[in-house]
């Protein structure tokens, strides 16, 4: 008898993780089928077409992570779409983050707006190069889809039953990501995050593009409004 209880065991443990690994959640399968909608966003080529897709409006966050002569920094990006005045606008800084104790120094700030035709435009133009090495969005030129996706070799991926985030982590090269961070046709980890809900289908993605040799870390979300679908 206990035989076949621990065989009937063997045969549940095995069927579930295989559908985990397989089709299930957490699956390559299944988390390329919950990201298949990144391709609605790269590429936009003009910002204000994101009006058309999320008639709420939207956010865009850029975080780019490197060292210069030891020290380490962030450029920081948060830009805003209104549905009202259908202003695309936000701020770009220049932050030192220092450890033992951990700290935020921000050394320099500007206000930045698209315009169409002319990219992304600071308010101190005398910033532009060091607040902003390129004047567009990487998911303006870059194209992601299911099909490109399938091809490539996954490094790494994830789920989070607890928190129903979910992450999958590609080897990629592309010329479009090295126009961008200035890398010289290098393979780097493209890394596609988002949260998984059964009800709420909110475009939410998180796009990080890591490269171990030049220590950088490049990260980029757009995230529909949801003012109107809450009631608010």
């Amino acid at each position: 008898m206990k035989k076949i209880i621990t065989l009937i065991m063997s045969i549940l443990i095995i069927s579930i993780l295989t559908g985990c690994g397989i089709t299930g959640k957490g699956s390559r399968s299944w988390i390329e089928n919950e990201v298949s909608d990144i391709e609605k966003v790269y590429p936009t080529e003009n910002l204000e077409d994101l009006f058309e897709k999320f008639p709420n409006g939207f956010s865009i966050t850029q975080t780019r992570l490197f060292t210069d002569k030891g020290n380490r920094y962030n450029i920081a990006l948060e830009i805003k779409g209104d549905k009202d005045t259908r202003k695309i606008e936000g701020k770009v800084k220049k932050v030192l983050i220092e450890s033992e104790p951990y700290k935020e120094i921000v050394e320099k700030e500007s206000k930045v707006e698209y315009i169409e035709d002319k990219g992304l435009i600071l308010e101190k133009s005398e910033l532009t190069a060091e607040l902003l090495p390129r004047n567009y969005f990487l998911f303006q030129k870059l194209k992601l889809n299911r099909d490109i996706l399938k091809k490539l070799e996954v490094k790494d991926k994830s789920f989070s039953f607890e928190t129903y985030r979910y992450s999958i982590k590609y080897l990629f090269t592309n010329k479009e990501i090295d126009d961008y961070l200035g890398l010289d046709k290098g393979k780097v980890s493209l890394d596609i995050r988002g949260h998984y809900s059964e009800r709420d289908k909110t475009y939410f993605h998180s796009v990080v593009i890591t490269e171990d040799r030049k220590e950088l870390y490049f990260g980029e979300r757009i995230v529909e409004s949801q003012e109107e679908k809450n009631g608010k």
